[in-house]
């Protein structure tokens, strides 16, 4: 049972406070057709909402089998809706986007009922739409419409059907129809009609509420009665009674109505409609009635989203389209705003080339510019290769050149002295060090290499042997073609080189040792892109960039290298007596007397001013001493032989003529004579300069490059060392020092230094070890590489901070598009979203919750953002792929700078989601808050 007492509804108006209803009592019964009539703005329409719960009131009470309203919460008028109203509109409120069928279904769905299809489709031939159950809305005329309203009404199974104007927007005959229908309905159920129409209302009506200014003006009830009589004669029409035997009286009424043009029927039996005012209802008690929480399936509110993108498809797509590119810029600049030395050179180790060689070096103290190259050990190769999982091989140099002319034994003139200028930015004239491979267990079929794409394809891989010499060498064919070009068709040992199969058994010089070649190794196909370096001259500017590039590709595998016989190294150093070279950073050393006069200091006499480079430090081992007992304290050095005239030149000059000379002749001397010879020479030297030698010192100063700090260290002189190889010239070893472990830690000194100055990375090992090899690429401290003449991305290495700050312009605009794409993207949502009021509208008078509403329109927002963010995505990729493109083919710099990632990916998706359930979420949450009738008038 249906209730209201003393309800009371305002709207505040420009003109004042306007009383829609002023104080309505009514009780309605649990079935009858109850029409509500009045002149357009008497209440009518405004009562029929306030029943339905598509508006609130404000005042009095209404109840629903004795629940009060004002108890009501927003999801309980929701459940109220769905669970005992059936809404009949006057503008139908169809949903555009959905057929006949689903429109109907919908009001099932949201009561979790499933429809038997037998019943369903027995009520659409009740209604009389069974075979337009595929049309859409937009497809029917208003009877058609208004009668897919009823089925939609009906199927609920309401408590209560409300129609407003029915028959407003339809002809006679079908508001008949519609009418009829009602009228059927009532007999089962509670049926509320507006209508300003009495003719209908009397003729249909159960019972009539007249409103006059939001007061009931009139309350009647009609019923049927019998009449006795054959014909009953009203207005417009007339009715017999059939099989009636008709007198003349009523003979002459029906001619009168002939005249009248009345219409005629006939009938079984005659009545009439007695109106009278309605009697009092009283309340019964009932059992309450459980509400129907409402429950859209996921699937539903999915399908309503899509059919709303289809609605208006070019501004869809042109939104899309601009957003999404503004997305991928956004992409792209973030790529270049986030740059990182790591995240570059990971990308450069899987995409540069199938090898890498890098340079080691030691960061002693990284604020203050502190590092030098070194050379490591053996042992720091093994661990390489353990961390990384795979083949790691040393590059050495003998003794310590870093970059080895090869030079012609015969008389040909050197190669780096060719006046060849075409093709010098493409051939060398260096060789960039030796590379040991074991023959026997790293070539298989005797050709090719394990772990490496190298191939012996012309003579064999040198081998050590007692028949065999220890200075064989394979060399690769990009340095056969090197050598065959700066000859330029000279010839060696008695032919022209013209095939590689010449070069076995020609023997060149590298750092004075003669070498002879036994075989030639393929490194790899080298680019076509470097072809026209081949041709270009080493004044052409154009070709800086790609000769830039080709050089750190070149030198990222053994193109350079010199292949020798696994042992090479340590036979060498045997047979040579070759010392092992500690390197030092930003360090001289300055020689002191304290026998000098006051006045007077060793250095205004020594040689070339008195400061001189520590070029390297080595090792004391008692191997080179003068005593063979002799010790190194932790503030003793020997120095080499040559040294001794900057030591000795003051106390010399108080020599004799003849004495001086002597010395003189006996210091130089010590550089060639036996060790033994050596020994007894210098006690010589030491007895005549005994007055100066005790007391001399040398103070070891280390300089920091950036901060120009200063470390100093006072040692003492107490010998010389011997056995340097006679092949070093006199200068590159004047300034080395002997000292012991200790001194050396004290000083900075990198310990795990050893032979190899370059290491090359298998294949296997870069993809195995990647992050190992990111990481020492990357340290600031201790030992780190670099990568061997990459002279472009070791600029970026060095410049990280400044290429960043650069990059943060990139961020700004990139974040100034991204807002850009945020409102564009919003914008289009929140107004699709606002465009469709009248379906929320529709919606929730059907029952539907505000988050079945939210859940619907984020599906359509949540597609709009995947659409966008995969669009976003795709064009971002190619975006930073015709920047890579542009940075590589054009500008010849191997550097991938815009590396599209998982970053990326996640921010985009991310803006693009959040921006929808924001641009969803804040106008679905505001419209929830209004009441139905609310939506539904904004979109009339």
């Amino acid at each position: 049972m249906l209730e209201l007492q003393n309800v009371m509804k305002l709207y505040e108006t420009k003109a004042g406070t306007v009383r829609a209803l002023n104080g309505i009592s009514l009780t309605f019964p649990n079935m009858g057709l109850v029409f509500i009539t009045g002149k357009s703005g008497c209440g009518k329409t405004t009562l029929l909402n306030v029943i339905g719960g598509l508006d609130g009131i404000d005042g009095g009470e209404i109840f629903i089998q004795n629940k009060r309203f004002s108890t009501f919460s927003t999801a309980e008028y929701d459940s109220y809706r769905n669970t005992f109203i059936g809404f009949i509109f006057q503008e139908y409120n169809l949903l555009p986007e959905f057929t006949v069928e689903k429109n109907i279904k919908m009001a099932m769905e949201l009561q979790g009922r499933q429809a038997d299809e037998q019943e369903f489709d027995e009520l659409l031939q009740d209604v009389g739409i069974v075979e337009l159950k595929d049309r859409f809305p937009s497809e029917l005329s208003g009877g058609q419409r208004q009668r897919v309203a009823i089925a939609r009404a009906l199927v609920k199974q309401p408590r209560i059907i409300m129609a407003d104007e029915p028959t407003g927007a339809l002809d006679s005959d079908t508001g008949e129809q519609v009418l009829d229908t009602l009228k059927r309905l009532s007999k089962k159920t509670l049926v509320i009609v507006v209508s300003h129409d009495r003719e209908f209302a009397e003729r249909y009506a159960d019972r009539m509420i007249h409103l006059v200014d939001g007061q009931v003006a009139q309350d009647v009830s009609f019923t049927e009665k019998e009449i006795h009589a054959n014909v009953n004669e009203q207005e417009k029409t007339l009715t017999i009674r059939q099989g009636a035997e008709l007198s003349e009286e009523e003979k002459d009424v029906i001619a009168k109505a002939v005249k009248e043009r009345k219409s005629i029927e006939v009938v079984e039996s005659l009545s009439f409609r007695d109106k009278a005012p309605t009697k009092k209802i009283e309340r019964q008690d009932e059992t309450p009635v459980a509400f129907r929480k409402s429950q859209m399936k996921a699937h539903s509110a999915m399908l309503l989203g899509l059919k709303s993108l289809l609605v208006k498809p070019v501004r869809l797509l042109i939104t899309i389209l601009i957003s999404a590119l503004a997305f991928a810029v956004f992409g792209v600049f973030d790529t270049l705003a986030n740059f990182t030395t790591a995240s570059v050179l990971k990308k450069q180790l899987t995409t540069f080339s199938e090898t890498v060689v890098v340079t080691p070096n030691y960061i002693k103290d990284y604020e203050d510019g502190d590092s030098y190259h070194v050379k490591v050990s053996q042992n720091i190769i093994e661990t390489m290769r353990s961390q990384t999982g795979d083949t790691v091989k040393g590059i050495f140099n003998l003794p310590e050149s870093s970059h080895a002319n090869i030079q012609q034994t015969s008389s040909i003139a050197e190669l780096t002295n060719s006046s060849v200028a075409i093709g010098s930015k493409y051939y060398t004239k260096k060789v960039n060090g030796f590379i040991e491979f074991d023959a026997e267990t790293e070539l298989s079929n005797r050709k090719k290499f394990k772990d490496f794409s190298y191939t012996v394809t012309e003579g064999k891989y040198p081998v050590l042997g007692e028949s065999e010499s220890l200075y064989q060498v394979a060399i690769s064919t990009y340095l056969a073609d090197s050598i065959m070009h700066y000859m330029h068709g000279e010839s060696l040992n008695g032919k022209t080189l013209s095939d590689y199969t010449d070069f076995l058994g020609a023997q060149f010089t590298v750092d004075f040792q003669r070498y002879t070649v036994v075989g030639i190794i393929d490194c790899g196909e080298i680019p076509e892109k470097y072809a026209p370096l081949t041709q270009a001259t080493y004044y052409n500017m154009e070709t800086n960039a790609l000769a830039s590039d080709f050089n750190a590709f070149i030198d990222s595998g053994a193109q350079r290298c010199l292949f020798v016989a696994d042992g090479f190294l340590q036979a060498v150093k045997q047979e040579k007596n070759i010392v092992d070279i500690y390197q030092i950073s930003n360090a001289n050393w300055t020689l002191n007397s304290e026998k000098l006069s006051s006045t007077k200091k060793i250095t205004d006499y020594v040689y070339n001013a008195g400061n001189y480079d520590i070029e390297n430090i080595l090792l004391f081992s008692g191997a080179y001493p003068q005593n063979a007992k002799l010790t190194l304290a932790d503030d003793e050095i020997l120095i080499n032989p040559v040294n001794l005239k900057d030591l000795f030149e003051v106390k010399m000059q108080t020599l004799s003529s003849q004495d001086s000379m002597n010395v003189t002749a006996l210091i130089d001397g010590l550089h060639n004579g036996t060790m033994q010879e050596n020994r007894s020479t210098l006690q010589t030297i030491l007895r005549t300069l005994d007055s100066l030698a005790p007391s001399v010192t040398a103070k070891i100063i280390q300089r920091s490059s950036v901060t120009g700090k200063i470390q100093e260290k006072t040692v003492k002189i107490v010998g010389v060392y011997f056995g340097i190889p006679s092949e070093e010239t006199v200068m590159s070893n004047r300034y080395r020092l002997m000292m012991n472990t200790t001194l050396m830690q004290e000083l900075g000194v990198y310990s795990e230094q050893g032979n190899y100055n370059k290491l090359l990375f298998s294949e296997r090992s870069i993809k195995k070890g990647t992050d190992v090899i990111v990481e020492s690429l990357s340290k600031q401290n201790g030992l780190a590489f670099t990568l061997y003449n990459n002279s472009i991305l070791n600029t970026i290495m060095e410049n990280e901070t400044v290429i960043r700050q650069v990059a943060d312009l990139f961020l700004y605009v990139a974040l100034a598009l991204s807002v850009f794409s945020i409102f564009m993207l919003y914008n289009y949502i929140s107004v699709s979203i606002a465009s469709k009021t009248q379906s929320v509208g529709v919606l929730r008078a059907l029952g539907a919750s505000g988050k079945n509403i939210l859940y619907t329109f984020l599906s359509e927002s949540l597609m709009v953002s995947v659409i966008n963010g995969i669009l976003a995505n795709v064009l971002s990729i190619l975006g930073c792929n015709l920047v890579n493109a542009y940075i590589v083919e054009v500008m010849h710099i191997s550097v991938h700078f815009a590396l599209f990632g998982f970053r990326q990916i996640l921010i985009i998706t991310a803006i693009s989601v959040l921006t929808a359930i924001l641009a969803s979420s804040l106008p679905i949450i505001k419209i929830s808050k209004k009441k139905p009738i609310e939506l539904i008038r904004r979109s009339s």
